[in-house]
């Protein structure tokens, strides 16, 4: 992707807009692109070159029957990582690395990728893939570019807790599954108030304390600044994770959330948020389509929005889209289903003020659709990231 040209603007007109924001669905719209973000959205009939900054060119674009949204945002996936190697190596690791970071084994070259923006996927939040109860921080990144650094948007972004630990360590019956959260949830205690004992030893003599990274994560995560993302698919391990989150005071995002509704008083009282799914899936503990179906009419019935993950590789990046309609024909809104994989997610992640809607000041990064964004027959026309085409002419 070639950086767009300093002194010319792009009209993209006759379109309808998706903005994934207030002012929802503008039919015979234009947006106007400048220095890599909206700079102008609204009626194409209100249009003006007076909106454009001093000295611009315009190349302006007719988009005439064609649709156009913000780019969608996936809040849990593992792109860029081989699984397999990742767990093999991570066999010789102490269960709790808080201290490892996502963005120091991302390979650039990985096809998923190009995979992802292909699909109309401009934004990943991508978390270590292991069987830990610690696996270490998450990292939030654009998916074109020539450098880490160039599309890296939060690093470290979120400290990942696997809370379906026991899965991969119990063999014992179903019936110590009980036991095995006690023992998670003892481990975690231990674990935080280990870091405030720390931060204390700092505080009293710094010189005989070394700094140690992953006390410093923790320390994070307990100061509101590092958001725990925890991945808990069952009531059980969602009720663990929300009362540890209430008891220390962090910031918690619920992933996976199969069986959040069994539990949606105590969510609400902590106010969690919610990365949902992947709901193409049917869960190796249990869970199957109905289940999960019942799970996010409860959701739509509380009025709780929710951002949505693939999980990646769980599911293609290519039917990310795919699964946020499939709410639809559970019941919720068109609109809220738009937003649970572009607006929402952006707040999750803490970027609302820069990706995720169409919207004045925000980055330039949007999709021209051959039809609604959620359609299944709907295809992607082109990618734009930071107001520059990445993908033209996709086949449908």
């Amino acid at each position: 992707m070639s950086p767009p040209f300093p002194n010319v603007g792009y009209l993209l007109y006759g379109a309808t807009l998706h903005t994934a924001g207030d002012q929802g669905v503008i039919e015979s719209g234009a947006v106007y692109l400048e220095d890599q973000s909206i700079r102008w959205l609204g009626k194409y009939i209100d249009w003006s070159e007076s909106m454009m900054g001093m000295g611009r060119e315009l190349n302006s674009i007719d988009c005439t029957g064609e649709h156009i949204c913000p780019g969608f945002i996936d809040a849990h996936c593992y792109v860029g990582f081989e699984s397999k190697d990742i767990q093999e190596s991570s066999e010789h690791c102490s269960e709790l690395t808080p201290q490892l970071k996502a963005s120091d084994s991302i390979s650039l070259r990985a096809k998923l990728f190009s995979q992802a923006y292909q699909a109309g996927v401009t934004t990943v939040c991508v978390l270590p893939s292991s069987p830990k109860l610690i696996t270490g921080s998450g990292v939030v990144l654009k998916t074109f570019g020539e450098n880490l650094e160039a599309i890296c948007l939060r690093d470290p972004a979120c400290l990942s807790v696997n809370f379906a630990y026991r899965f991969n360590h119990n063999s014992n019956k179903q019936e110590s599954d009980y036991f095995a959260l006690m023992k998670i949830s003892d481990e975690l205690r231990s674990t935080f108030e280990s870091a405030l004992i720390y931060e204390e030893n700092r505080l009293i003599n710094p010189d005989k304390t070394p700094i140690d990274r992953g006390q410093e994560t923790l320390l994070a995560v307990l100061k509101r600044e590092l958001p725990v993302h925890a991945h808990a698919s069952t009531a059980e391990e969602i009720t663990l994770a929300l009362r540890l989150a209430r008891e220390f005071g962090y910031s918690l995002v619920i992933s996976y959330a199969y069986e959040v509704h069994k539990v949606l008083k105590l969510f609400e009282e902590v106010q969690a948020a919610i990365v949902y799914g992947p709901n193409l899936k049917i869960s190796s503990i249990g869970m199957d389509q109905a289940l999960l179906n019942r799970s996010t009419r409860a959701l739509n019935r509380a009025g709780i929005k929710f951002a949505q993950m693939s999980g990646y590789p769980q599911i293609a990046l290519e039917y990310f889209s795919l699964q946020a309609g499939l709410h639809i024909r559970d019941g919720l809104d068109e609109h809220e289903a738009l937003k649970s994989i572009t607006a929402y997610p952006a707040e999750v992640l803490g970027l609302a003020n820069q990706i995720g809607q169409l919207k004045i000041g925000l980055d330039a990064d949007l999709l021209r659709l051959s039809g609604p964004p959620l359609e299944i027959k709907t295809r992607v026309i082109e990618t734009w990231l930071n107001g520059s085409v990445m993908v033209k002419g996709v086949s449908s």
